[in-house]
């Protein structure tokens, strides 16, 4: 019964329908087809591209653009959702094949296909309890996913850890409590040497800070970093930022990402198209032009819709990415 309502929910809400539906209109409403889940890509604005009543984060596509998972954080639990574009178009939203039985977030899937991470407090090899936060992946196999294996040591140790992102050449990003960072959860990075990936650094002041940055993305080149972060002067209740590299490769100093990328809600999880011409990320903003409820019973059906103040998936023209290097450069000169 819960899949059957999660995926009608989420059916619902990408064809247009705002949570009061009756069963004739459900019956009559056509699959969802084409690419992005049927939907015309975003311009320079931020838009939204997926919101039920629930609180949808993360974003990962396979490298065709026809899978989709996402994530849901409910009742302190969190799922991993997938979605795929058949004959007959999307399928409606399912648990994905790995995730349900322990709590998992944050899907990343490396430019080649061949792997998709994770994070998950799955219990470890050789235990039977649950764990903290660990990185996890786990290969592609034909049509499907093989079974999750842990990232090993030096990268998963008795800390947390969150939100992998990896380049095309294999380095590892990721955000960890370990000790030697600057403060919080900090932004640390593992590079890959063929076989194994080099003890994880931290990566400093022109990224972290004295308070919490979380929820990394490397570019597939690893010219630029966007993390989460929440510092004096940001628009709203935690903001993405943005490191470029400088000359000598280092990562010059992160500036705030700004408005509208931006909002006065908390903004995050930021995610990359296949093809790198879509920023997907996770905001809490409320859509502009939501009436504000002026009785109780519009007041419950704003709640049970999207565009309740909960987590929703929002998509803009990944254009905003590089208009912002010509600022840094100023800034960093």
């Amino acid at each position: 019964m819960r899949l059957a309502a999660l995926a009608l929910l989420g059916f619902l809400s990408l064809v247009g329908c705002s949570g009061v539906c009756d069963e004739e209109s459900v019956e009559a409403l056509a699959p969802v087809t084409g690419p992005w889940l049927g939907q015309q890509p975003p311009g320079a604005a931020p838009t939204l591209f997926l919101a039920t009543a629930l609180a949808e984060r993360d974003t990962a596509w396979t490298p065709d653009g026809k899978q989709l998972f996402y994530s849901l954080w409910e009742r302190n639990h969190g799922v991993i959702l997938s979605r795929s574009e058949g004959p007959e178009g999307w399928s409606a939203p399912v648990f994905a094949s790995f995730s349900g039985e322990y709590s998992d977030l944050e899907p990343f899937i490396t430019t080649d296909g061949a792997w998709l991470y994770f994070i998950s407090k799955r219990p470890m090899p050789g235990e039977t309890d649950p764990g903290d936060w660990n990185l996890w992946r786990i290969p592609s196999a034909g049509a499907g996913w093989d079974r999750p294996e842990p990232l090993p040591e030096p990268i998963n140790d008795e800390n947390k850890e969150f939100y992998p992102s990896l380049t095309t050449s294999g380095d590892l990003y990721f955000t960890s409590d370990r000790p030697g960072g600057l403060g919080g959860d900090d932004i640390w990075w593992a590079e890959w040497a063929g076989d194994a990936w080099a003890e994880p650094e931290n990566l400093g002041p022109a990224v972290n800070s004295p308070g919490p940055e979380f929820n990394s993305l490397i570019a597939p080149d690893g010219s630029w970093l966007i993390f989460g972060t929440a510092r004096d002067g940001d628009v709203g209740g935690g903001d993405m930022h943005i490191a470029f590299r400088g000359p000598n490769s280092e990562f010059l100093p992160a500036v705030n990402m700004g408005e509208p990328v931006n909002s006065a809600a908390l903004d995050y999880c930021p995610a990359l198209s296949p093809d790198g011409s879509i920023f997907f990320f996770s905001s809490s903003r409320i859509p502009a032009g939501t009436p504000e409820p002026t009785t109780l019973a519009e007041l419950e059906a704003l709640m049970a819709g999207s565009g309740n103040g909960r987590d929703s998936i929002w998509w803009v023209d990944a254009s905003v990415v590089e208009r912002l290097r010509p600022a840094l450069e100023v800034t960093a000169d």
